[in-house]
């Protein structure tokens, strides 16, 4: 079987299907892709080379713990390729104030690949609506958004019910600079309160909760109708000294939006890897069926069982264009299983960054307007 057709055959699965089949599915296509990326890239060549690694090791879904992975940095520095630069579509940078650059490039397929299980996580999770609805993106509008990740992902979540209106809360000023204007959001939202349509919020967390510190200054509550949602993502980054825990951001959100907890999801992922993981109604991350998550001991790097916090590693075959097949991340997470929504597979709980620097994103490039 090609790498497009064992990846066709992973994507005919519902987002959260787990189970023998979905392992037999997902290991046939991350034999295949690697496959392909040995052959494509030189640099993924030379490392399986190291590593003693051939697809064929991987019989059983406990042999991911030997796929060789590359620590998310890399990406920082060097330009890894297993399509010609002619078949790239998009590249999508994280890029943050220290200059650093992360990129993830696509060709057609891979984009398409990365769409479709964004749309199939979003629809698993129930989120999906035929009713009209008004967006608040707390994230870049398209004419300053330029190659940053983030502004894609956050764009992309404006599709899932239809778009009575949108509006960008980090938008261009007479000058085309980004500015973020808490007030211009405040009145946007009471047009939309007065459309009785329903609300979807969108985007970086940081910038919702400013919106939602000044409404409860002003003790100003707003009840948008039952369909409401709040879909953040990106953390807080740079904006960390004013994070909230989650269970407070819920709070407020509920009484002065009139939007529940339950309806409120966060999306943990990074331009690397570019697979969304996302909370469910009991606030817990899924790993969907494209994607595989384990854990591993800072300093020895030993894989680690269920449960067990350590350094996050991923997988998913999804990307053709590039060998981040498995990548190792600076997060630690604990990898688990069992939610009581009844969804199957993994779950996720992220602790926080390791090392002393915080991981550079267009988050912290975003947060920078937080401060003016």
């Amino acid at each position: 079987m090609s790498a497009i057709a064992s990846l066709d055959a992973l994507f005919e699965l519902d987002a959260f299907a787990a189970g023998a089949e979905a392992d037999r599915r997902f290991l046939a296509a991350v034999r295949e892709v690697c496959a392909h990326h040995i052959a494509h890239c030189p640099t993924y060549r030379r490392l399986c080379e190291q590593e003693g690694f051939t697809p064929e090791r991987l019989a059983r879904i406990d042999d991911l713990v030997e796929l060789p992975w590359i620590m998310v940095n890399v990406f920082k520095r060097h330009r890894l390729l297993s399509v010609p630069e002619r078949e790239l579509v998009a590249t999508f940078t994280s890029s943050g104030t220290s200059g650093q650059q992360s990129q993830i490039a696509w060709d057609q397929g891979s984009m398409a690949r990365q769409d479709a299980m964004r749309a199939a996580i979003v629809r698993g999770l129930g989120l999906e609506s035929s009713e009209p609805a008004n967006y608040l993106v707390f994230a870049y509008a398209p004419e300053v958004a330029g190659g940053k990740g983030a502004a894609h992902a956050h764009s992309r979540y404006t599709a899932f019910a239809p778009a009575a209106e949108r509006f960008f809360a980090i938008h261009a000023d007479a000058e085309g600079a980004a500015v973020f204007r808490v007030e211009e959001c405040l009145e946007q939202l009471a047009r939309f309160a007065a459309s009785g349509l329903a609300l979807r919020v969108i985007g970086f967390p940081a910038f919702a909760w400013r919106m939602l510190r000044e409404m409860a200054a002003r003790e100003l509550r707003i009840a948008f109708p039952p369909g409401s949602l709040m879909i953040l993502a990106g953390g807080w980054k740079a904006a960390q000294d004013e994070a909230v825990p989650r269970a407070r951001f819920a709070a407020v959100a509920a009484e002065h939006l009139g939007i529940p907890p339950e309806a409120q999801h966060d999306v943990y992922g990074f331009v690397e890897h570019g697979v969304p993981y996302m909370t469910c109604e009991a606030g817990r991350f899924h790993v969907p069926v494209y994607a595989r998550a384990l854990t591993r001991r800072p300093g020895g790097l030993e894989p680690l069982g269920r449960g067990e916090p350590g350094l996050l590693q991923v997988i998913s075959p999804y990307n053709l264009a590039q060998p981040a097949l498995s990548v190792l991340a600076t997060d630690y997470a604990i990898v688990d299983q069992g939610c009581p929504c009844g969804r199957g597979g993994h779950t996720l709980d992220i602790i926080g960054r390791a090392g002393v620097a915080k991981h550079q994103g267009c988050a912290i490039t975003a947060a920078e307007l937080l401060k003016s």
